[in-house]
């Protein structure tokens, strides 16, 4: 598949592809496709188009990395792209606070 604004790297269709194959973690995958995003597209819109290109079914989601991956992008459709800015800043913080405690 040709890469897309909303997968530029086509890193979930990759691993969509890879089936019960794909050994997780799907929130590093997550994580990586959000950063690769950046302001290409809305992460929430970006998501959906993905859902609906890939026929990604809501739950329940299987008990594997994949399914978990697609759990993430379903949960990812309902956040806007300030609070995913600012989840990350809060998650970016707590690590580099426990970074100086250490």
């Amino acid at each position: 598949m040709v890469n897309s604004p909303e997968d530029p790297q086509n890193l979930i269709g990759q691993v969509l592809a890879m089936g019960d194959e794909f050994p997780g973690p799907a929130g590093d995958v997550l994580l990586s496709w959000l950063l690769d995003l950046k302001d290409r597209a809305d992460p929430a819109k970006a998501a959906a188009a993905l859902i609906e290109r890939h026929n990604l079914a809501g739950a329940p989601f299987a008990k594997t990395p994949r399914g978990e991956l697609i759990r993430l992008l379903h949960e990812t459709v309902r956040y806007t792209p300030e609070q995913l800015s600012e989840m990350g800043k809060r998650r970016r913080g707590g690590a580099m606070g426990r970074r100086k405690g250490s």
